[in-house]
């Protein structure tokens, strides 16, 4: 078992708030490691911190934010589980399924058990998303490596329909967003440089596909409110860029905003006392903000290659990061 140090005790929470945040898993990871995958605050008022651990290394835990502890070990068969994200879907009757994308395809676990209820898919899966559509039925939804977005029903595993084409080349990174309107879609970014939204029901495109950088593909794709009550839609290229737009209309908000020389292993967006805050992991273990509306970079940095963020009801945000060394910070962020 790893060593993990924890730094920080987080204030009491609201119960039931679900974000997710996803990250890219490198090659060149030289120590311990957990990675925040999704916060999540059930009613009991506990404030729990799920974690991948070391590429390959098989570990997989859910954490009491308030102790410090493990409160649940997932059990992983073997030893060479390599997630890439996870993401979490409650269901009827008190259920919580986190579901993790990896090169063996998608994993589902039971998050009260710890056990594991299956493998869904053999193709690679880069990302997996949870969406509930108009229709209440809650589904993952997989950026596979081969160009489509796969669909499971998050609570039986079976798959829903067929793959959507999405992408020339790997969808790289998915994520749900629901629209002022309530239109329910899936955003998608591909090795093929393009942002692309669909009608969560219909599978239908939503507008013109959204370029990044010339020669670029998309790592990562994030979402949040704005006070003006239109949804931010954020992208990261390998191009080291962050690209924003309005998620209903596809018009750019701001030029891109250069990140530096470091490369981004996370990306996470969070409203933060009303204004949307982007926050990148780089890979020189240093967590970096952006204001995401100015483009402006914010001065607070905190050490870490992986990050989770949490949207809280009175305007703050938690945040939790991961270092090369084993150690996860736990903070809140303030305006």
């Amino acid at each position: 078992m790893q060593s993990v140090a924890f730094v920080a005790r987080l204030p009491s929470t609201c119960p039931g708030t679900l974000v997710q945040a996803s990250f890219e898993v490198r090659k060149d990871f030289d120590g311990s490691f957990a990675y925040p995958l999704v916060w999540w605050f059930p009613p009991d008022g506990r404030e729990l911190l799920f974690t991948a651990g070391w590429e390959g290394d098989g570990e997989l835990r859910c954490w009491d934010a308030a102790t410090g502890r493990v409160s649940l070990e997932f059990d992983v068969p073997g030893d060479n589980l390599i997630v890439h994200n996870g993401a979490l879907a409650p269901l009827p009757g008190g259920r919580l399924v986190l579901a993790t994308s990896d090169p063996d395809g998608l994993h589902r676990w039971d998050v009260h058990t710890g056990q594991l209820l299956g493998r869904v898919s053999d193709t690679t899966m880069w990302q997996v998303a949870t969406t509930t559509p108009k229709s209440g039925r809650t589904v993952f939804a997989g950026a596979g490596i081969d160009g489509n977005l796969h669909w499971w029903d998050a609570a039986t595993g079976e798959p829903v329909g067929t793959p959507w084409k999405c992408h020339h080349g790997y969808v790289m990174t998915v994520t749900g967003v629901t629209l002022p309107d309530g239109t329910p879609l899936l955003v998608t970014g591909g090795e093929d440089g393009t942002v692309c939204r669909w009608h969560a029901e219909s599978g239908k495109p939503v507008g013109e596909p959204l370029p990044v950088s010339p020669g670029g593909r998309v790592c990562v794709v994030a979402a949040c409110g704005l006070p003006d009550g239109r949804v931010l839609l954020v992208a990261h290229d390998d191009k080291r860029a962050l690209f924003r737009w309005d998620a209903a209309t596809g018009e750019p908000i701001g030029p891109p905003v250069p990140t530096g020389d470091w490369w981004p292993d996370t990306i996470a967006v969070v409203p933060v006392e009303g204004m949307p805050r982007v926050v990148v992991g780089c890979d020189d273990d240093t967590v970096r903000q952006w204001n995401a509306l100015t483009g402006e970079q914010l001065t607070a940095t905190y050490p870490g290659m992986a990050v989770a963020v949490a949207a809280l009801p009175d305007g703050g945000a938690l945040i939790a990061t991961g270092s090369r060394d084993g150690t996860l910070v736990l903070d809140r962020l303030t305006a």
